[in-house]
């Protein structure tokens, strides 16, 4: 007697079954019974099968889901009973964390404790900080891509995007700064003016039935405008001991960029006897050294900066005279754009470059002498000296 096993595949039932969160934000609780429920979550989940549609760039593709809850794990319970589908974090593209919440240090500690403790959440997922509530960002109209998940994921997925003015953080890669260092950064989600975004609640019938009639009266235009984004990525917030301390600016994110080597895409922009020249910094790498300057103990960072003139106005001026110039005019608007970071640093007294962690990992006897007043008065009484080198590659085929 043959025995013939009939196989199939299931995926397709159990997809139709899952709720798939691509994006979710968490907040403090600033309502109602905000002391029994101090957390305030929203939950988007999509419309799967316009997802994978014709309609992928629809209006209505998400449903935010907000809830109140004491602890995570409970608004995981909560949100059961309000789908009809299994709930699923497998997929996670993005996870916004409110200022509120990055502002209470308690509340923050136990929000990464509870993502990192269960399976639910994997350590890969990017985080933004949004300076004001998550709900909003979450809620945010983008024209490019309804699901700002996804937006998001090929925003940090993009290898040809320019990195100048933030740095990518991820929810492992947070909670290892922390533990080893006591101080961690995350980029900002900065949110539009009021008028740019809708409120974050399920809608009632008659809102579902209005926001059809409100669908269908819009004009070819509207339906048409695609490319606006109303919010910008940009700058970091800076936490020490899972405290918030201060939103950094672009310009100091920059000059930390450039600090580790990891600026791309750059445009350096600097005059030459009144000509703007245009250098694009293709890409960096940098070393930090320890060494006795004039009898002192000193950080030495090294910039190896290589790129190439993408815009002059005169092309007599790069002469082998003119040429040294320019690129000692570059390294001084480079120095100058570090000169902001390490100003900052100094000014805020939290060594937010891993100054003292890589003097740890290079020099550990000496690190000895410094590890018990680092953060004192050992990192802002430290000299810091920046040499940078300059290779431009090409200068155009009007030279």
């Amino acid at each position: 007697m043959n025995v013939i096993f009939l196989t199939g595949c299931f995926d397709s039932v159990e997809i139709n079954n899952r709720s798939v969160i691509l994006e979710f934000a968490i907040d403090k609780n600033d309502k109602n019974d905000k002391k029994e429920k101090p957390y305030e979550i929203t939950y988007s989940i999509p419309d799967m099968a316009k997802l994978s549609g014709t309609e992928s760039l629809a209006l209505d593709m998400k449903t935010n889901i907000p809830i109140q809850a004491k602890t995570i794990v409970d608004s995981l319970d909560i949100l059961e009973t309000k789908t009809r589908n299994t709930i699923t974090f497998s997929h996670v593209k993005v996870i916004f964390l409110g200022e509120d919440l990055l502002k209470d240090d308690k509340l923050f500690k136990q929000t990464l404790d509870s993502m990192t403790r269960g399976r639910q959440f994997a350590r890969n997922i990017p985080i933004l900080a949004v300076n004001g509530r998550t709900e909003e960002a979450i809620s945010i109209k983008n024209t490019q891509q309804p699901i700002i998940g996804l937006y998001i994921m090929n925003y940090f997925n993009n290898k040809e995007r320019p990195l100048a003015y933030f740095e990518p953080q991820l929810l492992g890669n947070f909670i290892r700064d922390m533990q080893d260092t006591g101080v961690a950064l995350m980029p900002i989600f900065k949110l539009p003016k009021s008028e740019d975004f809708v409120q974050s609640k399920e809608p009632t019938e008659i809102e579902k039935s209005n926001n059809e009639i409100n669908l269908k009266a819009s004009t070819e235009n509207e339906q048409m405008e695609v490319g606006n984004t109303s919010f910008e990525i940009s700058g970091a917030a800076l936490l020490k001991n899972y405290t918030f301390v201060e939103y950094l600016d672009k310009n100091v994110v920059r000059g930390k960029l450039l600090i580790d080597g990891h600026a791309r895409d750059v445009p350096v922009i600097t005059n030459y006897k009144d000509s703007p020249i245009t250098y694009v910094l293709e890409h960096t790498v940098s070393s930090i050294d320890f060494k006795t300057i004039n009898g002192n103990f000193c950080t030495v960072i090294n910039i190896a900066a290589k790129g190439e003139i993408a815009e002059y106005t005169d092309n007599n001026i790069f002469n082998q005279t003119a040429f040294k110039e320019i690129k000692l005019l570059i390294a001084d608007e480079i120095y100058r754009q570090t000169k902001i970071t390490l100003d900052k640093a100094k000014e805020l007294n939290i060594d937010f470059l891993k100054i003292g962690d890589k003097m740890f990992r290079k020099e550990p006897n000496l690190w000895k002498d410094y590890k018990d007043t680092w953060e004192q008065n050992g990192f802002e009484e430290m000299p810091i000296y920046v040499n940078i080198n300059v290779d431009i590659n090409n200068t155009g085929i009007l030279m």
